[in-house]
């Protein structure tokens, strides 16, 4: 049997010089830095048969080496226009290089190109057909493709895998009747015969030099490049290698910018250049680039004392400048351990180089954050903002990171559309709905938590496929699928000790979120894993969806006593929710809320709650539970977090009222927070019970008389349902959730936030007439009935349902 000849049909040399970016072609930085010499060594090396580079517009690459070399042929990656302006690439291979002033001349109309290409039989075929290069591809672009195009591109080493499975799919499924369909309808005959029958070519796109030969095209035999293309157009090719991915493309964007900052540096700062290439080097193959001899050391030094960069770092004003922090850091020896940990790992070298990156990366930023909240907090405002000056070339060290994400992202809803009306069904990867839940807090004491836990267990349950994502560094125990990223650090809230907030990992966040391939994101909180999650699906074009929990302004105004920071809030939350496709909320009070805020009602549905009604129920009452505390009944309960944002002084002045009237109750607290010191001043006779939870929790519920609840920050109010599943009345604010579920089932009462007279007289009625056993049990049944978790996860799932 003939051996297999092997081409690389699409990659770039250093005469792709003009990138799409306006801003990389100011500062004059190229596609690719690779010499066309560089290239054919590294073809070679790989096995590749025959020899080309394809140069965006231009063939300077292929002619030097066809000078020196006799197995190359000609070869170009050319841009060409629909009439509307819709820009695509066309790989052309093996034309004298004296057509090629033809096909400039003819490639702003792709039809003229096209016939040109066709006539002089001259090979070709579109390049990365389902990329939309200036944002003007559609269905019916693609459909036109498909009857003036004999060659796709369906495997490309730079190109995510997705939309090349689906355009292989799709060009697999064409039919002489479909192609027929689709000439009466575009009004177009299709170029060549047999247009159903389609030719399959593959390419590593390569830009950066590390990715050579990743993809390819090959056929059986091939002596000659003639016989080559004419096998392959015979249809006996085939295609084989392996699709892009975020980090390749990243690396061979970075090893592209050390050769281009080294070629930009080789006659000013010789050494400076010497030292990138160095650092360069070590990053593309994984290793520690801040790990140099001493000899590097001093060479390096004597340099910068050369140039005058040495000057940058005795330069030191208040100990704290940019350039001294990045080389204690560099230079410190946990830095270099963890480095080195990395690089003996035994992932692969773009695996690591990503890693190192990423921890350089989040370990200064974390520590220009925290720098920037003890400024904030000691009140120096203008100091705190110049340490966040710090995030500015942090962010351009992995800016190619992100890009690359941004790159490699898929645009689902075009592919849906497409594979709609190409295949008979749509793949798993369009069809299945995934979910990932992205929160700050998991296993905190909180009415947020407690729901979160839940949905995910009843989803865990249902074989739903939903993850929680989140960066927690002692994380209990949970009975639900987590994916748990170790956080950088930790830090407090300012006015706000007990709540704690991670620093998480962002790239490796993002790069989990690409792999896992979400349908949708759920975001449950505006804090720093939220804030990963709303970049992540930025970049990688993920719908999202959130959830307003909390009433984070009111929080803000009660906490610092100042309206200013309630405002600041608002413009805060108004620009986070802002970004998300979907928000969700938990009562009509809020969806109100947010419509006079300018939202569209479209844009706001109502999140499905629920609670566990096997736990809570009147048939937990336990007539002692009480006792061991020393209560005497009735005894009337609050639970949740003692804050003082829940109105809980307010609540101490209404019964001290009740007191001095000669009621007679106990009022006992469950639950801890930041205000409990200061309510036991003021309720020194209050039993505090501290967190309870299961077989405890149920009897503390169904044991009390009376549920008041006065907080005017709460978006729902789980434990007021609580309570009420546990046989036992409620008394709410009137502002917030709470109302709406003591409305609804019509018992228990809702008064005027702070009003004390009403607040009193309600409290006063129900210690005055008590409700019987059966209307207990009549409302717990209701509420059993509506507000499970079962109903409530089969109505959450249908707001993920992916339109067919």
């Amino acid at each position: 049997m003939e051996a297999w000849s092997k081409v690389d049909l699409h990659l770039h040399s250093k005469y792709s010089d003009r990138p799409s970016e306006w801003i990389l072609r100011r500062i004059g930085f190229p596609q690719s830095c690779t010499s066309p010499q560089e290239l054919h060594g590294k073809l070679q090396k790989e096995g590749m048969r025959w020899k080309t580079i394809t140069d965006h517009n231009r063939i300077e690459g292929c002619l030097e080496l066809m000078e020196r070399h006799l197995d190359v042929f000609m070869g170009v990656e050319l841009s060409t226009f629909f009439p509307d302006g819709c820009e695509i690439h066309l790989l052309i291979w093996h034309f004298p290089p004296s057509d090629f002033k033809i096909f400039k001349e003819l490639a702003s109309n792709v039809y003229e190109l096209s016939s040109y290409l066709l006539k002089r039989n001259i090979p070709h075929a579109v390049a990365h057909p389902l990329k939309s290069v200036n944002g003007k591809l559609t269905v019916d672009h693609f459909e036109k493709m498909v009857l003036l195009f004999k060659g796709f591109e369906v495997c490309n080493g730079s190109l995510e895998p997705l939309s090349q499975k689906i355009l292989t799919l799709c060009l697999n499924a064409l039919t002489p009747e479909r192609i027929e369909e689709l000439s009466r309808r575009h009004c177009l005959m299709p170029l060549v015969p047999n247009a159903h029958e389609k030719i399959f070519i593959g390419g590593s796109n390569d830009h950066g030099g590390l990715s050579v030969g990743s993809a390819w095209t090959e056929v059986q035999g091939a002596e000659s490049v003639d016989t080559f293309f004419n096998s392959l157009f015979s249809g006996k090719g085939r295609v084989q290698g392996e699709p892009g991915d975020p980090l390749k493309v990243s690396t061979g964007f970075y090893n592209t910018f050390f050769k281009f900052a080294q070629s930009r540096l080789k006659q000013t700062a010789p050494l400076t250049a010497e030292l990138i290439g160095k650092i360069a080097e070590r990053f593309v193959k994984g290793q520690n680039p801040t790990a140099f001899s001493f000899a590097e050391k001093i060479g390096h030094l004597a340099e910068a004392i050369r140039t005058g960069q040495a000057f940058n770092y005795v330069r030191i004003t208040d100990g704290l400048t940019l350039t001294k922090q990045f080389i204690d850091f560099l230079t410190d020896s946990k830095t270099k351990d963890m480095l080195d940990a990395i690089v003996h790992s035994k992932e692969s070298p773009i695996s690591r180089s990503f890693r190192i990156a990423s921890t350089i990366v989040n370990e200064l930023s974390y520590r220009f954050f925290l720098q920037f909240v003890t400024r904030l907090e000691k009140g120096d405002f203008l100091d705190a903002f110049q340490s966040l000056a710090g995030f500015f070339p942090l962010g351009l060290a992995v800016l190619p990171y992100f890009w690359a994400f941004n790159e490699q992202s898929t645009d689902k809803a075009f592919l849906r559309k497409l594979a709609k009306d190409y295949l008979d069904h749509l793949p798993a990867e369009l069809s299945e709905v995934k979910v990932g839940w992205f929160t700050d807090t998991i296993d905190d004491v909180n009415g947020v938590a407690r729901t979160i836990q839940a949905m995910a267990k009843t989803a865990f349950q249902a074989k739903a496929q939903l993850k929680l994502v989140i960066s927690r560094s002692n994380l209990k125990e949970l009975e639900i699928p987590v994916q748990n990223f170790e956080p950088i650090g930790e830090f407090e809230i300012p006015e706000y000790k007990l709540q704690k907030l991670s620093f998480p990992p962002i790239l490796e966040i993002i790069d989990y979120i690409k792999k896992e391939d979400f349908s949708h994101l759920l975001i449950s909180t505006p804090g720093p894993v939220g804030l990963c999650a709303l970049l992540a699906g930025k970049l990688l074009k993920i719908p999202m969806i959130g959830i307003y929990h909390t009433d984070f302004p009111q929080y803000a105004r009660f906490l610092s006593d100042d309206s200013w920071m309630e405002t600041l809030t608002w413009k805060y939350m108004e620009w986070f929710y802002g970004q998300l496709n979907k928000i969700l909320v938990n009562t009509e009070f809020y969806k109100k809320c947010w419509i006079q805020r300018g939202v569209p009602a479209e844009k706001l549905s109502l999140f499905p709650r629920g609670i566990d009604v096997d736990m809570f129920s009147p048939s937990f009452y336990d007539p002692a539970f009480w006792k061991k505390y020393k209560a005497k009944e009735p005894v009337i309960l609050y639970v949740g977090r003692i804050s003082k944002e829940k109105e809980l002084a307010f609540l101490a002045d209404v019964a001290h009222h009740l007191w001095n009237k000669g009621k007679q109750f106990t009022l006992a607290f469950v639950g801890e927070g930041p205000f409990r010191q200061e309510l036991q001043k003021l309720l020194p006779h209050a039993v505090f019970t501290g967190v309870l939870t299961g077989l405890e929790l149920s009897k503390a519920y169904a044991s009390s008389f009376l549920f008041v609840f006065p907080s005017t920050t709460d978006t729902f109010g789980n434990v007021v349902l609580e309570a009420m599943a546990s046989g036992v009345p409620a008394i709410v604010s009137d502002v917030g959730g709470p109302s709406e579920l003591v409305g609804a089932l019509n018992i228990g009462k809702v008064c005027k936030g702070k009003d004390l007279k009403a607040w009193a007289e309600a409290i006063e009625f129900y210690l005055d007439n008590p409700l019987s056993w059966k209307v207990k049990l009549e409302m717990a049944e209701k509420i059993k009935q509506e507000r499970n978790w079962n109903t409530a996860f089969q109505n959450f799932w249908k707001i993920f349902k992916i339109e067919d």
